[in-house]
């Protein structure tokens, strides 16, 4: 069990993008073979049209800023998939890929962020930030995951993967009264751009 750096990759592409796309696959193998990645994922997601996500654990070695594979344009090419050249991207670290896995290979992959104010402290808030995650064992249909804080955000950004059985699991536990709780006491801190996103991903593993 080796650490990961999950970089979770956010594209707008072109209508009538297709997944098997050679520049996207090229990407995927340089990764593979020069970057040593072991498991990656891609999808499109379910509520936004013309959007990829492509989910990347990077090894401990790699710092993913500064991977530029082996032509050194990595990230030019990254940057040329997305129709505005400016994909998302966070970077967050784990002990080892088996804290996400469960929410990357489940029926369906949330994405969820709680963006906070810049006058609010992931420490002081660091209790209902964990529960908010712990909690989701109690739901019907959770397959598991973990989260963490983005480490390119300013500890600003706290990134949530979560697996469900179906988006029905979901909405049923969106709706609980145990849910409320904790995004209750966190929603008075949130800023702009927290969120959750959908997909059904695509597991590549070497």
């Amino acid at each position: 069990m080796n650490p990961i750096t999950l970089e979770y990759l956010k594209f707008t592409v072109s209508k009538g993008f297709s997944l098997a796309a050679p520049a996207f696959a090229s990407l995927r193998q340089t990764v593979a073979k020069i970057g040593g990645v072991k498991e990656q994922y891609y999808g499109m997601t379910d509520d936004e049209p013309n959007s990829l996500l492509w989910i990347i654990e990077w090894p401990e070695k790699i710092n993913p800023a500064e991977f530029s594979g082996e032509s050194g344009d990595f990230r030019q090419k990254v940057n040329a998939l997305d129709v505005n050249s400016k994909p998302t991207s966070w970077t967050v670290p784990f002990r080892f890929a088996e804290e996400v896995r469960p929410a990357l290979t489940a029926p369906v992959s949330e994405f969820a962020f709680i963006v906070l104010k810049e006058t609010s402290s992931p420490a002081s808030l660091s209790e209902s930030l964990h529960k908010t995650f712990t909690d989701c064992y109690y739901a019907s249909g959770f397959t598991g995951g973990n989260w963490g804080i983005a480490s390119n955000s300013n500890d600003k950004v706290c990134l949530y993967a979560l697996g469900w059985e179906s988006r029905a699991h979901h909405t049923e536990y969106a709706r609980s009264a145990l849910f409320a709780i904790e995004i209750d006491k966190l929603r008075p801190h949130y800023a702009p751009g927290s969120m959750g996103i959908f997909s059904k991903l695509t597991q590549e593993r070497v």
